[in-house]
């Protein structure tokens, strides 16, 4: 009984460590593919940045058009009514989503973690 007994902890054993070793595979081919993707989602991150500031300069240009300073009217302008819709109606955010500022430091944070984790 006691042999049945070691010979199913050496299989279980031996399971254990094919179990892990498949898993090892598969997270070094993981940090393969982040370590390949990391200039793509850094590029991404910083086109959302650039968008980010064009959106909040068209929105200040459109405030200034809107609401133009004193003596900037001419005679032809004067009988013209700009009207820009500045503002939308909120979106419902997702339970559990806020709003990250520094999206940049985050995305760079993230791959350094998992390039430390990886060695």
């Amino acid at each position: 009984m006691s042999y049945l007994i070691d010979i199913m902890i050496l299989v279980l054993l031996a399971g254990t460590l094919t179990y892990a070793f498949l898993v090892d595979r598969r997270v070094r081919t993981l940090m393969a593919v982040l370590k390949d993707m990391e200039p793509m989602v850094g590029q991404f991150s910083e086109a959302v940045d650039k968008s980010e500031s064009s959106v909040s300069l068209l929105k200040t240009m459109a405030e200034k058009v809107r609401v133009p300073g004193p003596g900037s009217h001419t005679d032809e302008d004067r009988g013209q009514v700009v009207s820009f819709r500045t503002s939308r109606e909120k979106a419902a955010k997702p339970a559990g989503v806020t709003r990250v500022a520094g999206k940049s430091d985050l995305v760079r944070g993230f791959f350094e973690t998992a390039r430390h984790r990886g060695a």
